[in-house]
């Protein structure tokens, strides 16, 4: 804690910062909260030949799915005087294969990064955020309107968002803010899985449906938004005096006419494409 009377410095700390949007939201924030210390932390070391000069701003290495990495960093801060006053969890880590003939270990990793990732940069900071009343904003995606087949990112991201909620009212009990940012596709390297997926999917029970998919997911992406327009909602959820839960950009118009459908229907739809594609019969879900 601080000493009575010191005046208490913040900061804000973005996980993911190696990663195009990580960029973006670490620039935009640069440029929006001058007074305010922006730490630039990621899995990579790459964090530090990106921002490894300007005054408001500190790279550190940084695991979200590991307790020892997030405490380090707290420590690392206090010991420099700062309490964190917002976080932006935005890590996050994206593949595509079949999720009921994949290895525990991959399944977990996704999860302990997309999922409790988010949960665990708010329990280790959540002494600091609580002291300076701050904020938290979570990346998601608007893949959770549309679960479907080899879609574990998905699944993770909709678990990560049912967390959320259950951490926005806890929060709430603390005067701490919480936002949901739902982008849609992003101009950057995380859709390279998707479009050169046919070359990672190997030996699978499913091998002629996951090349279909691998053939028709990326036609589907629709218009790309760059980066930058998603820091600006960061920015918006960060600065506006009541922010929203949700806020939603770039979302795919399909997406939003397919999440109205029953999911028996949504079901056929995805298998139909995928056995047209793949030129095999539609298999019934009976």
């Amino acid at each position: 804690m601080p000493h009575p009377g010191t005046k208490m410095k913040q900061s804000i700390i973005i996980t993911g910062s190696a990663g195009g949007l990580g960029q973006a939201i670490v620039r935009a924030l640069l440029d929006t909260f001058p007074d305010k210390l922006i730490v630039a932390t990621d899995v990579s070391p790459a964090v530090f030949s990106l921002f490894k000069e300007h005054d408001g701003l500190i790279p550190l290495q940084m695991d979200v799915s590991n307790e020892q990495s997030t405490h380090a960093v707290r420590r690392q801060l206090e010991e420099k005087g700062f309490r964190v006053w917002a976080l932006v969890n935005n890590a996050g880590i994206s593949d595509f294969y079949a999720v009921s003939e994949k290895e525990k270990e991959v399944l977990d990793r996704i999860f302990a990064i997309n999922t409790f990732g988010p949960v665990n940069m708010v329990r280790a900071f959540l002494p600091h955020l609580m002291e300076t009343r701050g904020r938290v904003v979570q990346i998601s995606s608007e893949s959770v309107r549309l679960p479907g087949a080899f879609q574990a990112y998905s699944s993770s991201k909709i678990a990560m968002e049912a967390l959320s909620v259950a951490m926005r009212n806890e929060l709430a009990l603390q005067r701490i803010k919480l936002s949901i940012i739902r982008p849609g596709a992003i101009n950057t390297p995380l859709l390279d899985g998707l479009r050169n997926m046919k070359d990672s999917i190997g030996e699978s029970v499913y091998q002629k449906y996951l090349l279909a998919f691998a053939e028709k997911a990326p036609k589907q992406i629709g218009k790309l938004c760059e980066p930058e327009r998603v820091a600006a909602v960061v920015v918006k959820a960060l600065s506006q005096q009541n922010p929203r839960f949700y806020y939603k950009v770039n979302n795919n118009w399909k997406l939003r006419l397919a999440e109205l459908l029953p999911h028996r229907w949504r079901d056929y739809f995805m298998r139909k494409m995928l056995a047209k594609s793949a030129e095999c019969r539609v298999p019934s879900a009976k």
